[in-house]
């Protein structure tokens, strides 16, 4: 009861939106790297997924950004992903191309560029597409500050110059003017 007399419900930590989407969340990321749709499988993802989120609420507090929503997962993140999937493949393939070639174009250099991201969770995203895509690694994130090891110029310039991770992130999330 609180103050007023009045029984207060309690929301658990999945009964929220936000505790629904990680749980949603979890689960397709489970269902995502299992690839097997059985019946043991579901009730272990789901229930992996539930104790995943119970402990991220209570135990850690961690939560999502407010515009982190259902429609956000389902609509624009999973684009993302199959963007940066690509990105990966690609980048991948010319790394191969790089190490396999007589002459060795390898210079390996760290640079640090400024981000227009706003928010940790969003700087967060980038540096990890930065750092899943073969050539290029982030060191450190200070403020709007990124350090990156590149091993070749072409890394660097797509880096420095193109930005396209960060790009795709500001599209991700809509930031800053970039539709």
């Amino acid at each position: 009861m609180n103050r007023q007399g009045e029984t207060s419900r309690r929301r658990t930590p999945v009964s929220s939106p936000e505790g629904f989407v990680t749980l949603l969340a979890l689960f397709v990321f489970w269902l995502f790297i299992t690839a097997s749709f059985s019946v043991t499988n579901i009730v272990l993802g789901l229930a992996m997924s539930l104790i995943v989120t119970l402990m991220i609420r209570r135990i850690f507090d961690i939560r999502l950004p407010k515009d982190i929503t259902l429609v956000f997962l389902v609509m624009r993140f999973p684009f993302f992903l199959i963007r940066l999937a690509w990105d990966v493949l690609r980048a991948n393939i010319n790394l191969a191309y790089i190490l396999l070639r007589p002459r060795l174009e390898i210079d390996p250099t760290i640079v640090s560029f400024k981000s227009e991201l706003r928010g940790d969770f969003r700087k967060t995203i980038l540096a990890d597409s930065i750092t899943v895509t073969p050539g290029t690694l982030t060191l450190d994130v200070k403020g709007d500050e990124l350090l990156v090891h590149c091993l070749t110029p072409s890394h660097r310039k797509g880096l420095l110059q193109n930005r396209h991770c960060e790009r795709m992130v500001l599209r991700l999330f809509k930031q800053g003017g970039h539709t």
